[in-house]
């Protein structure tokens, strides 16, 4: 009996020695797997901050997103015409610009030699680029044309983020303004506050030029002339008129060519009477020869 019961006894040890084995070992593989996800704490929460968290705290715009903006292409494009009347095509290059929606920034009208040349630079919107030279071949007979872009997106996207960075610094700086408590620190902050906004409105100018500039398009157009427009005079008088000063350049003309003639064939006259009376003195010094005795 005692023996039954020593056993029963060590049995039941065994048993107990088993399970706190079993349960030491199933709390330490529990302490040593990873906290769930709703356990962990963030960096805010443990006192960090990441990248974006320091551009938002400290004022300044966050560069993880990068402003998206349109492609900024600058568009131009020039086309030469022959065409017979230089200054009526003038006009309908200045009625077509504002058809269009833009307008004639610059135009000439000059005679060179025998042809009159005239020059026109139209702005106009850059999606009706294309239909303006179409329209502009239609006026004369196109001698030359050419036509490029240039892309400023990417000095586009430097200005405006530029900007960004400098509004951002003007806002703190009218921060530090409020709280400067003496003259000093106010002068100081208000000769950086004048700085910046110089350079805002340097990059500003920078931003309106190149919308400016890629919204509307350049188009010059050079006009040749070749032959003078003809006017028809309107009335016996007026005709009368005409053919008298038409005359009267003639006869200037005339006179003109007569007096460089005159210049012309008296030089001409005069070395050749020189040389002439040379030759004959010369003649005159030579002995004669000696006449032969008859047989």
């Amino acid at each position: 009996m005692q023996k039954g019961a020593r056993f029963r006894q060590g049995l039941v040890l065994v048993t107990v020695c088993v399970l706190a084995v079993a349960l030491v070992g199933g709390c330490s593989r529990q302490a040593s797997q990873p906290p769930a996800p709703d356990q962990t704490t963030t960096g805010r929460e443990s006192g960090f901050l990441n990248s974006s968290d320091k551009a938002s705290s400290s004022g300044l715009p966050s560069t993880a997103e990068p402003t998206i903006v349109d492609r900024k292409i600058v568009m131009s494009a020039s086309v030469s015409l022959e065409v017979a009347d230089a200054e009526a095509t003038i006009a309908d290059c200045e009625r077509l610009a504002t058809k269009l929606g833009g307008y004639v920034a610059e135009s000439s009208l000059r005679k060179s030699g025998d042809r009159i040349v005239g020059s026109v630079t139209v702005r106009i919107p850059a999606a009706a680029t294309a239909q303006a030279l179409q329209e502009l071949a239609a006026l004369g007979t196109v001698t030359s044309r050419s036509s490029g872009s240039q892309d400023v997106t990417a000095q586009y996207i430097d200005v405006d983020a530029r900007l960004k960075v400098l509004r951002a610094e003007e806002e703190q700086l009218l921060g530090f303004l409020k709280k400067a408590g003496t003259i000093k620190d106010m002068l100081a902050v208000q000769e950086q506050l004048r700085t910046v906004r110089t350079e805002i409105e340097q990059y500003e100018g920078q931003q309106r030029y190149l919308d400016n500039a890629t919204s509307l398009a350049t188009v010059s157009v050079e006009l040749v002339q070749t032959v003078a427009a003809f006017v028809s005079p309107r009335g016996f008088g007026e005709a009368f008129a005409d053919s008298l000063v038409r005359f009267g350049h003639g006869l200037a003309t005339f006179w003109t060519w007569l007096g460089g003639a005159i210049v012309y064939l008296a030089f001409w006259g005069v070395l050749l009477w020189g040389c002439a009376l040379l030759v004959r003195r010369v003649a005159r010094r030579r002995p004669g020869k000696p006449v032969p005795p008859a047989p």
